[in-house]
Order: C-alpha cells, then structure tokens, then sequence
C-alpha cells in the first residue's frame, strides 16, 4: 500500500496498544517503523532494468526481519534524552510498526515477499487496492483525535472500523471472482490462472485478468454495495512466453533471466503491448481497468537481444476523472452479466 497509509496504520497500532506505557512517542515512532520497509525503493540499477521488481517488497517486507526492521528504525529515538527511560518502549513501538507493514501490502495486488527467504513467492490476496483513501482516513481520524485527547479510544474504534471495511473487501473481492467464473463460462473458457484485483473505486471496480487456452483476457467488473454486479467486457491477447521473443533475445542468457523476473513479479500475466514492437508488459495494473495497456514491462531489442524497461508514454495515464463520475454517476458501459451474449469472447488487442 502506499507509504503515507503504513505509517498512519502503524501509528495507529502502536497508538492503540502503547498509549500509556509511551504517551508522548507511540504513535510518531510506530509511524516511522511502519514506513521503514519501503526504503527499499532506492535500490535500483542503472542497468538491469529489473533488480527495482526483485527488491521492492522484498527482504525488508519479510516476516523473519520485523525484529532487526524494527530495531534499525527504532536506532534514532533511542539516542534521544527524551526516551532515555523508555528505550524498551520505544523498541516495542517501532517493531510493532514495522511488523504491520508487509501484511498490510499482502492484502494488496501488487505481491510481497513475506516468507523470504524461505520463499520467494510474492503473496497477494487482492482484498484492497494499492491506494485506497476511504481505509486510510478512518485511520487517520482516530490517530489525529487520540494524537489530540491522548485517550486511545477514538483510535481502537478506528481500527475496529478499518478491519471490519478489510473484511468488506474480502466479500467484495469473493463476489467479483463469482462473476469472473460466470464470465468466463459464458465464454466457454477453461481457466488455467487467473485474478480479480482491485481497481481505484471503494470497492466498487476489480480488475479481472485470466489465462485460458494460451490467451489472457481482461474485464472491468462493477461490484456495487446493494446491487447485482456489472460487467465491462474488456480485451484479449496472446499471453507470451519465452519462445515468442526475438531470436538475439532467446539467446542471450541475461535477457533470459530478465524475462523470467518479469513473469514472475507480473504473476505469469504478461502479454505483448499494442503498438510497441518486441514489449511485453505485465498485465495485471493497467492505464484502464478493462484495457490491455500496461504501466510497466521490458522491451527487448531484436538487434543486440537487450532487454530495457519500458513504460507508457507520459500522455497516457489512468482517467480519473472517468472514475470518479463512474463512481457518483454510474457507467453506461457496464452490462448485467444476463444481457451479454454466450460465447461472446472479446477482441484480441494485437
């Protein structure tokens, strides 16, 4: 999740079970704990273009380092006269923070690495969207009116309120895959893999992406509180494997293990981008919640077999306008699943 809502949960936690034994520090220190993990942002490459998908949410996410995380954040307070007598609370505090923060990120799309380094299969139970302001500001409002009062009350009502909205999404995301099923049998499809993440909307909007017969399709579905869910009947596309790229890149053994980065952090749904020669991006986040045009993937040059990242161009970015009249307004485009026609198998986007 975004980094502003770890630290608001941390604080949160940290608030909700150290109020007395820390008054004056608990929430500020298990903000910082709960932020830590992300500074593996700054490990990059100037020339592998995917060491940023490899590390991101990748050992400092682990579960096994929460304890070593949160002694390495809690190290600046624990100088301060200020908690001279209360370094033990201040330790606690920052480790509680920081242990809040890959689980939170599990419940997203992306993928964490929580079980590293016994494994490195990226967890994602697709519950929440990356960024979702409605769980952020119930936390926030309980962290500021206990930040304020001092009473840890107002902040573990919050928390009751933000783990009941998580379990909302649960239901919600349960509904979306029924309707995916139903999609897809409608279509006279064999899944092979598939997901339904969400998309921005409180929600309301999951993106559904799944592999049937060598190709990926991608549908926006509409789950509205109290009402029957709608489709958005998106695209298709040959998936890519290895065997589809240009020879020089077959060949070459560092491009190899790039593609295989990619595929693995992209869950295995990657396809080729329209109108960009020898690119391949990862299909599950796009610029549309029906499209099939990535925010990310590698492009691969057939000459010298190079790979390269590749992103879209800065003209093109989500329509969030779109949304947010979809989201006050409704979308005419999205259909009761009844009305769509059997065997109605969308357009391929190549």
């Amino acid at each position: 999740m975004d980094t502003i809502t770890h630290g608001i949960l941390a604080g949160a936690v940290s608030q909700a079970l150290l109020s007395r034994r820390l008054p004056r520090g608990a929430g500020m220190i298990g903000a910082v704990g709960g932020m830590a993990p992300d500074l593996d942002i700054f490990i990059r490459s100037m020339t592998d273009p995917t060491v940023g998908w490899v590390f991101h949410r990748h050992f400092t996410h682990s579960l096994i380092l929460i304890p070593v995380g949160g002694l390495i954040a809690a190290l600046p307070f624990l100088w301060m006269n200020r908690f001279k007598n209360q370094r033990k609370e201040v330790l606690l505090a920052s480790t509680i923070g920081y242990s809040t923060h890959g689980l939170l990120d599990a419940l997203t799309s992306y993928g964490t690495q929580l079980y590293w380094p016994f494994s490195s299969s990226r967890v994602a139970w697709d519950w929440i969207g990356i960024v979702d302001p409605i769980y952020t500001l119930i936390l926030l409002i309980g962290v500021v009116i206990t930040a304020r009062t001092k009473q840890a009350k107002s902040v573990r009502i919050a928390l009751l309120l933000s783990i009941l909205y998580l379990g909302f999404g649960v239901w919600q995301h349960h509904r979306a895959v029924e309707v995916q099923k139903q999609l897809a049998a409608l279509r006279g499809h064999q899944l092979t893999h598939w997901r339904v993440m969400p998309a921005p909307g409180w929600l309301l909007y999951w993106r559904s992406v799944y592999l049937a017969n060598g190709h990926l399709y991608a549908d926006g579905i509409r789950v509205p509180w109290f009402s029957s869910p709608l489709v958005l009947e998106g695209g298709s596309t040959d998936a890519t494997t290895l065997e589809d790229l240009p020879q020089n890149a077959q060949a070459n053994a560092e491009t190899r293990r790039q593609f295989q980065i990619l595929n693995w952090f992209a869950d295995g749904m990657i396809a080729s981008i329209k109108d960009e020669p020898n690119a391949t991006g990862d299909m599950r986040i796009t610029a549309a919640v029906e499209g099939l045009l990535p925010l990310w993937g590698l492009k691969f040059d057939p000459s010298s077999g190079r790979a390269q990242r590749w992103t879209p161009p800065l003209s093109i970015r989500r329509d969030y306008a779109g949304l947010l009249r979809g989201l006050f307004l409704g979308d005419p485009r999205y259909r009761l699943l009844s009305t769509l026609p059997a065997d109605n198998v969308p357009k391929s986007a190549n």
